[in-house]
């Protein structure tokens, strides 16, 4: 059995997700990038091993993904400046 058959490529994509997965978990929007390395692996090896089916999934995750971070920054924007309207209303 050869572990790096596919150049490490899966193995990468695996802690990719693993990572991300984590940090999401923890409230940290990094998980986002790092779910995007892992679909841009996985979409990789699915040209590599020449499977349609993974390289399609991987791309709309990628875009899920993508459109995560971006909501994510934009609602933490907001937060912000709501928060600073607030303070202007409390003095």
């Amino acid at each position: 059995m050869n572990f790096f058959q596919y150049y490490g490529i899966d193995w990468f994509a695996t802690l990719c997700g693993l990572t991300a997965v984590t940090l999401l978990g923890n409230k940290n929007k990094l998980g986002f990038l790092v779910f995007m390395m892992a679909s841009l692996s996985w979409i990789t090896f699915g040209l590599i091993v020449g499977s349609y089916a993974v390289v399609a999934g991987s791309s709309i995750f990628f875009v899920m993904h993508l459109r995560g971070f971006v909501k994510w920054r934009r609602d933490e924007a907001e937060q912000r400046f709501m928060e600073t309207q607030e303070l202007k209303v409390a003095k």
